[in-house]
C-alpha cells in the first residue's frame, strides 16, 4: 500500500523524529493508527449509550433545561473554589 502525505503531516512527522520521541515514520504511522483502534472500539462498544445520552441532551435543550456557557463556567469555578476552601 502506497500512502501520500500533506506536506503538512511530512513536517509533523518530521518534528516528531526529531524530538527522538520515535525512531522511524513507520513508528509514528503505527502510533496514530492506534490510536485510531482504540477511539474506534471505544465509540463501536458504547454507541449506544452515547446515542442516548444525546437523545437526552436534546430532550432537555427542548425544554429549555440548558446554562449559557459564561454561568456554567462560573457555577464550576464556584465549586471549586468552595471545594479548595474545604466547604464542600
Amino acid at each position: 500500500m502506497t500512502v501520500t502525505l500533506t506536506p503538512e503531516q511530512e513536517k509533523f512527522i518530521a518534528e516528531q523524529l526529531k524530538s527522538g520521541y520515535y525512531r522511524s515514520a513507520e513508528e509514528i504511522i503505527a502510533q496514530g493508527l492506534g490510536i485510531l483502534q482504540v477511539q474506534e472500539t471505544f465509540i463501536d462498544k458504547n454507541v449506544l449509550e452515547l446515542r442516548e445520552k444525546i437523545a437526552t441532551s436534546a430532550d432537555q435543550i427542548r425544554r429549555g433545561e440548558v446554562v449559557d456557557g459564561r454561568s456554567a463556567i462560573q457555577n464550576l469555578r464556584e465549586k471549586l473554589q468552595k471545594r479548595e476552601a474545604g466547604n464542600g
